[in-house]
């Protein structure tokens, strides 16, 4: 059971990710049309980008060490967002939440 809490909680955290980036998108200083795009595009580029890469069915599955390489950018990305949104301690701890979770599952397996 805690390994399923573990799990809903990375994923809650992955789509935080890319309710952020609809957030920086939103928040770039360009003309609405810009904005617009940029809330719409980045989260659909990160979605892209998770599909074909860190999800669990991924079109190109990485291998482990990789795979945590790009979960690692995903994250730093994810919290790099919310520092330039000017929330520097909720970007870190988005980092620290999922750095502790992995340990846990980690150890539990």
């Amino acid at each position: 059971m805690i390994r399923a809490l573990g799990l809903l909680l990375i994923f809650l955290l992955e789509l935080a990710v890319l309710a952020i980036g609809a957030r920086w998108g939103w928040a770039l200083d360009a003309p609405t049309a810009g904005r617009l795009l940029a809330a719409i595009g980045v989260p659909l580029l990160l979605a892209g980008l998770w599909g074909a890469l860190g999800s669990p069915r991924a079109r190109l599955p990485l291998r482990p060490p990789a795979k945590f390489a790009f979960q690692t950018g995903w994250f730093v990305l994810g919290g790099a967002m919310l520092a330039l949104l000017g929330q520097p301690w909720l970007g870190l701890a988005l980092v620290v939440v999922w750095v502790v979770v992995t340990i846990l599952l980690r150890r539990a397996t």
